[in-house]
């Protein structure tokens, strides 16, 4: 690949001047595009490629205007990047931004399944390898490329007792070696919701695990409103390598094989559900994403259909 091209333009600059940078490899996989934290640096993740500066992919990169130039400010490549290279285990989450005691912080995980804790003020440390704090696995324990890990973006929220919660989406099932407080039933076996608690212990900061939602066929990113966690399973067929035909991109095979998408509300801090819209949607989404609007949540469907669901109502429209 050629790379992430991140494009900005000054509101106040009346010739509206476009600057870019390109991250030199890998592609753009984060469903949110970019974060932008306080300073106006904007943060994203590249895809599967190499990693030799001024090549950044599999890695998390801050850029930021400088004069008139888009400019790379500072990034993130975790150390075992050729190994994540060659199993196309991208980065491929929108990273999450937050204040903790007055600090910033970034959030980010990607296919192989980890939650990174990140300094905004200096990424990947001064060997831009070494993050703030590595969890273990909580899913791909298979290693695959297609149909496990953790897709789309992280997600994060502050409880009224300051708490800070950060939730990754993720496919597949749960790692046999991780576990949390609250499991939910049933277990995640096509994938779910994986929320955590940023904790200091002995000094440190680290994410604890805090609770793993029900199954959901392919967990995507989540919306948090009032202490509420909109998620859904899209219901997509993600293989692409098949035992009989090998590796396929004909779309339409997969789409042949999509299920139904499903909404659920779930207790932000408990994970427990609240409601689902169940079989009333009738087509898997691919990567469009959930949105939640003056009371109402939308989702659209493969088939074309924009479904709303009024929160708070067994009612749709």
């Amino acid at each position: 690949m050629t790379g992430v091209s991140v494009v900005a333009s000054r509101l106040d600059d009346p010739a509206h001047k476009i600057m870019t940078w390109n991250s030199g490899s890998g592609g753009a996989w984060g469903r949110r595009g970019v974060s932008v934290d306080s300073t106006g640096t904007a943060w994203f993740t590249t895809g599967d490629g190499i990693y030799d500066p001024p090549r950044y992919a599999n890695s998390v990169v801050g850029v930021h205007i400088v004069g008139d130039e888009l400019q790379l400010k500072d990034y993130f490549t975790p150390s075992n990047w050729e190994w994540l290279r060659k199993r196309d285990l991208d980065p491929n989450n929108t990273p999450t931004i937050f204040m903790y005691k007055g600090h910033e912080y970034i959030a980010a995980s990607g296919k192989e399944c980890r939650m990174y804790l990140l300094d905004a003020r200096s990424a990947g440390g001064a060997d831009h390898h070494t993050p703030l704090y590595k969890s273990p696995l909580f899913c791909n324990e298979e290693v695959d490329f297609q149909d496990m890990g953790s897709w789309g973006a992280v997600s994060t929220w502050e409880d009224t007792d300051g708490t800070r919660w950060v939730l990754a989406p993720f496919w597949g099932p749960v790692h046999s070696q991780f576990k949390a407080p609250i499991m939910h039933e049933p277990p995640a076996k096509e994938g779910g919701v994986a929320a955590f608690k940023l904790e200091e212990v002995n000094g440190h900061l680290q994410f604890t695990p805090a609770w793993v939602s029900r199954d959901m066929r392919r967990g995507e990113p989540v919306v948090i409103v009032n202490g509420i966690v909109f998620g859904y399973g899209s219901g997509e067929e993600t293989k692409q390598a098949f035992s009989d035909i090998g590796l396929q991109f004909d779309s339409s095979i997969r789409a042949a094989k999509g299920t139904r998408a499903v909404i659920y509300a779930l207790d932000a801090r408990t994970g427990e559900e609240l409601w689902s819209s169940g079989d009333q949607m009738h087509e898997w989404n691919h990567f469009s994403g959930i949105t939640v609007a003056n009371g109402r949540v939308y989702l659209g469907t493969y088939d074309g259909t924009l479904y709303s669901f009024a929160v708070g109502s067994a009612g749709s429209r």
